[in-house]
């Protein structure tokens, strides 16, 4: 067990000091200063405060207020030293949980902080409902909750239900946050009961009783009394813990204990508040920023700035959203952010890009797989002109395992950094000298120690030690000493609620009224979508256009250019043993150009390998038979009638099954645009589904939602997340995002009629 035996101290004030006592019980005090020679320290916590009655010189008796302390850390008071403590924070009332703390003998003095939250938002646990005390009625005890009541608040009333034997302790709290060696509680609480109680145990452990960590006793009286007690724990933080006050020996029916004003919190975070500080001015390093990291340098530090009249800025102006994070406007030098395509994440290994919303408030979310992953920051120019400068990488990271595990950070093979893996949204960041890797770009490698997926986002790299807000970039990165302004969110003109021009957080701009709107990739539209552009093409959309009004050679253009393919589909066989007999024995296939002159046309048939090869046919009409050598033993055959006009291809193709009687009466075949097999990593195709019943196509009397597409590759990781996704249709666009090496879609028709 490992109750840690702490040493109490009575603290009084000297009666002609004309001081007063404004401590209150549950107050962490801490008193600290440097006599020349050494620098002694003492953090204590306020058990008690009262007035002793002191004998003057003069044979008169004073007042001399005092409080007797917790020794929690540091040096024992001693006579003649200075005893001036001051107020931190409190385990037990929120309001005097705040202070102003100046010093001059810390590491990082001279500064001064306004810390708050120490004994409250620092907190490992601090219930504030039934439910959060994990406690509901059984057959003994029954419990009640009251907000305060006299000098308590937050409290939990267990009352004995029945004279039975308990079969549980009374008050087990299953403790919500983990906890490992060697870190040392402090648990702080007031107790009473209907009658004197002696010895109640206290226990901290594990929650199937197996190992104690800690355990005290506590005395209990009719009246409020402060209890502390700290415990050093001694086990890994994956067991869960219970912390368990034992009544079933102490309470019979109808009799009750109350404890309020419960707080757990660790030692270290009343010890150090560089996380609690609201306020810092002097030197700021230390100071730990959830954004911005450990802060560096002189200056001032601020969680909430208000300012007005004259407000002058020369520099960089940034802003985020309420947690600090979401980039919403930025104004200052154009050219910070030297990463291309920090909003999609520039991988070159296979990773997922997830459209989920990005903790810097813009941009994609990207899945890293079990190996790992490699960021392409910039190219090699760049980095032999930037050689031997000092950058910073940033970025936000978690991991969702509950197992802590690490990653390095690599560049060129070498190891610029070892972290541990947020389980939150967290940002971190390293600095680096920038060295170039004869013909290779700047490439930053990130290794996992345990193997697990992991989520990325928003990287930045910067000059200088310390990250600033991010500043999301795209393809083009504008290299340049300028100043400039940019807007996330908000709008031009109007009101600013309903302005002319939208500001979109995806970085489209949009009218007021959705007449008009540019998207991110440069397309758009006008006049609600009837008039639409990309960088190819315009395409209109209910715009009423005379055909009479235009010439001929405008008809001519704007008539469409395509190839169809018509003829049977199937071979009937009465079974799979009747060899040739078959109904028909052929099928004639034509192919039709529409609205163009054919310079050359083929016939080419979809091989088992995946590529195309040629029928021999080279006329529009094509007789297929049942022993084509291209079936190749399949029963599924695709054509394809390919017309070459002007320079310009244009193909269709026709799908032609084998049916025998006996088999299943439906089934369903794959075809893709393009074929199977891919060169140069080059992916882009569409898969179409067909079904038959009994040899006739029925695709188009299935709704789209009933065909489900699902993927099979070596990375089962990202297959996970590919599924995940809801892909339905009786098509489906595969691009080189979807496919890495190989993979395999299948697709399944859900339909009950079917069934």
């Amino acid at each position: 067990m490992a109750l840690y035996e702490y040493s109490r101290f009575k603290i009084r004030i000297d009666p002609g000091s004309k001081k007063r006592q404004g401590l209150h019980t549950g107050d962490v005090v801490r008193r600290q200063y440097v006599d020349g020679t050494q620098t002694f320290y003492s953090l204590m916590v306020v058990l008690t405060t009262g007035e002793d009655s002191v004998p003057l010189p003069d044979g008169k008796e004073a007042s001399s207020p005092y409080f007797i302390g917790a020794l929690i850390e540091g040096d024992e008071p001693r006579d003649g030293e200075l005893l001036d403590f001051v107020r931190l924070t409190s385990l037990t009332d929120e309001r005097r949980s705040g202070a102003m703390y100046l010093t001059a003998s810390d590491e990082e003095a001279p500064y001064m902080d306004v810390i708050d939250g120490m004994g409250t938002e620092r907190s490992l646990f601090r219930p504030a409902s039934l439910a959060a005390f994990g406690c509901s009625d059984n057959v003994t005890w029954s419990y009640h909750y009251l907000p305060s009541e006299g000098p308590a608040s937050r409290i939990i009333r267990i009352t004995r239900s029945t004279g039975q034997t308990a079969a549980s302790v009374g008050l087990q709290i299953p403790f919500p946050r983990s906890v490992s060696h060697p870190q040392r509680l402090v648990i702080s609480f007031r107790i009473r009961a209907s009658k004197e109680l002696s010895a109640v145990p206290l226990r901290f452990g594990y929650a199937d009783g197996t190992e104690t960590e800690g355990q005290d006793t506590v005395d209990v009286t009719t009246e409020w009394q402060y209890r502390l007690c700290l415990i050093t724990v001694d086990f890994p933080a994956e067991y869960a813990r219970v912390l368990a006050f034992d009544l079933s020996g102490h309470l019979e029916q109808g009799d009750w204990c109350e404890v309020g004003d419960l707080n757990v919190c660790l030692l270290e975070d009343l010890s150090s508040f560089s996380e609690a500080a609201k306020i810092r001015i002097g030197r700021i390093t230390g100071v730990i920023d959830p954004l911005f990291g450990m802060l560096q340098g002189y200056g001032a530090y601020f969680q909430r700035l208000y300012a007005t009249r004259d407000v002058h800025v020369a520099g960089t102006l940034t802003a985020g959203d309420e947690g600090g994070f979401g980039s919403t406007f930025y104004a200052g030098r154009i050219h910070k952010n030297c990463i291309l395509n920090s909003l999609n994440g520039n991988f070159t290994t296979t990773v997922a890009r997830l459209s989920s919303h990005s903790p810097s408030g813009i941009g994609k979310n990207i899945l890293l797989p079990v190996s790992g992953g490699t960021l392409l920051c910039q190219k090699e120019a760049w980095t032999e002109k930037h050689a031997g400068e000092h950058y910073c990488l940033s970025f936000w990271c978690y991991c969702p395992s509950k197992q802590e595990t690490s990653f390095d950070i690599l560049h060129g093979g070498k190891v610029l950094a070892s972290l541990i893996m947020p389980q939150s949204w967290q940002r971190v960041h390293i600095a680096f000298d920038i060295e170039p890797v004869p013909g290779s770009d700047l490439c930053i490698d990130f290794r996992t120690e345990n193997r697990v997926v992991w989520f990325f986002s928003s990287p930045q790299l910067e000059k200088g030690n310390v990250p600033t807000l991010y500043q999301p970039t795209d393809d083009t990165l504008n290299e340049t000493d300028e100043y400039g302004a940019w807007f996330c969110r908000g709008g031009v003109g109007g009101t600013i609620q309903h302005p002319l021009l939208r500001l979109e957080p995806d970085g489209s701009i949009r009218a007021g009224n959705d007449s008009f709107v540019i998207n991110p990739d440069g397309s758009g539209y006008f006049s609600g979508g009837r008039f639409r552009w990309n960088k190819d093409t315009i395409i209109l959309q209910d715009v009423t256009i005379r055909w009479e009004d235009l010439d001929e050679e405008m008809q001519e253009q704007m008539r469409p250019r395509f190839v169809t393919v018509e003829g049977g589909t199937v071979f009937h066989y009465s079974d799979a043993v009747s060899g040739h007999l078959c109904d028909p024995t052929e099928i004639l296939l034509t192919g039709t150009a529409q609205n163009l002159t054919a310079d050359s046309c083929r016939w080419e048939h979809l091989a088992a390998d995946g590529g195309w090869k040629d029928t021999g046919g080279n006329t529009s009409v094509y007789t297929l038979t049942p022993d084509f050598p291209g079936w190749e033993g399949r029963n599924v055959l695709t054509l394809r009638f390919v017309v070459r006009s002007s320079g310009t291809s244009y193909h269709a193709t026709h799908t032609v099954s084998k049916q025998y009687d006996g088999s299943d009466g439906y089934s369903l075949h794959v075809e893709s645009d393009s074929g199977t097999v891919f060169r140069n990593e080059i992916v882009e195709t569409t898969l179409r589904a067909r079904l038959y019943k009994a040899g006739t196509e029925i695709t188009d009397r299935i709704p789209d939602e009933q065909f489900l597409w699902s993927r099979i590759s070596d990375d089962a990781g990202s297959d996970a997340l590919w599924n995940a996704e809801d892909h339905r249709g009786r098509t489906l666009r595969i691009t080189g995002e979807d496919v890495w090496r190989k993979a395999v879609f299948n697709c399944e028709v859900f339909n009950q009629a079917m069934r």
